[in-house]
């Protein structure tokens, strides 16, 4: 009985000391997790290049006979640049302005005919050069999905192009050259592909001043009203990284 009580004593004493020999052991602290995907920031000053469509309608009226026909619809190609500035205020906003300049290919004359008062037939053609727009942007972001920014814009454009009046009947024209101006709304996307480069797809409409072509040889006159342009283009910015903008660094914690 007494060997029987000291082996059981032995045994309780060896199992409790093996148990605080293993509380005493180190535990290994688990592997850091993986750091988050580096944010986007679109703050900074952006410059690029668009390819794109253009569509002129212009509706006319003669002066002594009312409306004669629309003009334009056609889509003609156009080219050009722009610059601006990006404010990102929050992690969902992003304010800016940008500047944006295109030019129309040399093929983009339409033309309507019409018959005046006295019978004589008339020519009435249009043909744009240039396109340019001055406005803000508004756009949203997300901390999920921050190389990727919708936006819409407003502001001021004007529409360089030349118009003519031609009597196919009596012979002689009468034309004009010069810039009108308008107001402009735009909305956009547009996705960072790389740490420094944006493409985005944008389409704007501009709404112009009425003018007049003419008058022509026997006192006709050409009266443009409600004209407007839309344009949809394809473009690639480069933001520069003097206003922060670009990937940030990922934010990682120490163990």
């Amino acid at each position: 009985m007494k060997r029987l009580l000291l082996a059981s004593v032995a045994a309780v004493t060896l199992v409790s000391g093996g148990v605080a020999w293993a509380a005493d052991m180190a535990v290994k602290a688990p592997p850091p997790p993986p750091p988050p995907p580096p944010a986007f920031s679109w703050s900074g000053f952006y410059v690029g290049a668009n390819l794109g469509g253009g569509w002129i309608t212009a509706p006319s009226a003669d002066t002594f006979r009312g409306n004669v026909g629309v003009a334009g619809g056609d889509g003609q190609f156009i080219g050009g640049g722009q610059f601006g500035f990006n404010w990102q205020f929050s992690p969902y906003g992003v304010f800016g302005a940008e500047f944006f300049m295109d030019g129309f290919s040399n093929n983009n004359n339409n033309s309507i005919i019409f018959t005046g008062p006295l019978g004589n037939t008339f020519q009435a053609s249009a043909q744009a050069n240039w396109i340019a727009t001055a406005t803000a942007r508004l756009g949203v972001t997300a901390p999920i999905w921050s190389n990727w920014l919708l936006y819409a814009k407003g502001g001021a454009g004007w529409l360089n192009s030349q118009a003519a009046l031609t009597n196919l009947t009596m012979g002689g024209s009468v034309g004009t050259s010069q810039t009108r101006d308008g107001w402009v709304f735009g909305v956009g996307i547009e996705w960072a592909f790389a740490p420094n480069w944006t493409g985005k797809i944008e389409w704007q409409y501009l709404g112009l001043s009425d003018f007049t072509v003419g008058p022509g040889v026997i006192g006709d006159s050409l009266l443009v009203r409600n004209a407007s342009v839309n344009t949809l283009t394809f473009g690639v910015n480069y933001l520069f990284n003097w206003g922060g903008g670009g990937y940030a660094p990922p934010v990682v914690g120490r163990y």
